[in-house]
């Protein structure tokens, strides 16, 4: 029976990898398995983690040294960390540096499982994309999220033994509070998260009593508040940085829009769906479409579609009975993606796969 889990990730800093791996961590904490992290990086913490989590930092700065002289410092760090820990399992999250894990560890006896969150359809440097191609198929298991995932991944590395798993939500719960006008989207600001779509579609809403509220913090916030200023929404805008508890704003709200480029499996979405909100989001590779039937839970549309995204905000905004229709059947989340139901397989492959 396992009970002894060791998690390996690049830190614990924000962001939707981190967020993953500390929800699991915590969960297993809190039912009573032996837990670990072990960090490949020297970085904030800004996730929060069970006290009787035993929590391992690198000495050595990241910033000093070159790529390979970090990573030839790093493999004798983490061997002997998992020496010492001894789990039953490793669960390492993060495309670029599994395969580093997977090299760093081979022979030490202990069952590796990968996660690959990232969205497919993203392509990562030729060195990566390598080592992922040569070390996949040494992992235990790789864990991905969805069907397209999925096939991406085994026709890029020729990995077998693929399970997947989607993120588990963490549930938003709605306080009593009143509704307001306004249209919410999460995420970090930076262009594959297409918040130029949001904002462009936002200026050609029919009615001009809703407020746009724009929940991260990224690379590109000056530009978008600059097109914000260039549209004339400016005072209809609000942007706040990256907020740890961020639902009060999620609760007072009546649309979430996921206006992405492409996608893993968004936990933003998720999120705003266990509200629940009337939810809308690019058709984009990969993510939503696992999760929203158009019509039914939510509203799909193309992809960096200005025009399409601009057309189902007013038809959400004139219609109170859609938004109220599909909320209620976003919040099925909470059934469908509840965070035992997801520790569980994940329990489970591993368990099958050392049998």
């Amino acid at each position: 029976m396992i009970k002894n889990i060791c998690f390996i990730g690049g830190g614990l800093e924000g962001g939707g990898m981190e967020r993953t791996l500390t929800t699991m961590a915590n969960y297993f904490a809190r039912i009573g398995y032996q837990v670990s992290v072990i960090n490949l990086f020297r970085t904030k913490q800004f996730f929060e983690l069970e006290s009787n989590i035993e929590v391992i930092w690198p000495k050595a700065d990241r910033n000093r040294y070159n790529r390979l002289v970090y990573a030839l410092i790093t493999i004798p760090f983490l061997r002997r960390a998992i020496k010492r820990l001894n789990p039953q399992v490793l669960l390492s999250y993060g495309e670029w540096f599994n395969p580093f894990v997977i090299l760093s560890t081979r022979f030490i006896g202990i069952p590796i499982y990968v996660f690959d969150l990232m969205g497919p359809a993203i392509k990562l440097d030729i060195l990566v994309e390598t080592s992922r191609k040569i070390f996949y198929r040494f992992a235990n298991g790789i864990i991905v999220q969805t069907n397209s995932a999925s096939r991406i991944i085994t026709e890029k590395t020729g990995a077998k033994n693929i399970a997947i798993i989607p993120n588990a939500v963490n549930n938003i719960d709605a306080k009593s509070s009143v509704k307001k006008n306004q249209i919410v989207t999460l995420g970090r600001l930076s262009h594959e998260k297409g918040h130029k779509i949001l904002i462009r579609a936002f200026s050609m809403i029919s009615k001009k009593d809703w407020t746009l509220h724009i929940i991260g913090d990224g690379p590109e916030r000056q530009k978008l508040e600059s097109e914000a200023a260039l549209l004339g929404i400016a005072e209809k805008t609000k942007f706040y940085g990256h907020l740890k508890d961020f639902s009060q704003i999620l609760v007072e709200s009546e649309i979430f829009v996921l206006p992405s480029f492409y996608e893993g499996f968004p936990n933003a979405l998720i999120e705003a769906m266990s509200v629940p909100l009337a939810c809308i989001s690019s058709d984009c590779i990969a993510g939503p479409s696992d999760i929203i039937e158009d019509g039914v839970n939510g509203l799909l549309v193309e992809t960096g579609n200005v025009d399409a995204l601009a057309n189902a905000l007013n038809r959400l905004i004139e219609n109170r009975d859609l938004r109220r229709m599909l909320a209620s059947k976003a919040y099925k989340v909470r059934e469908t993606l509840a965070l035992d139901k997801i520790a569980r397989n994940y329990v489970d492959f591993i368990i099958q796969e050392n049998v």
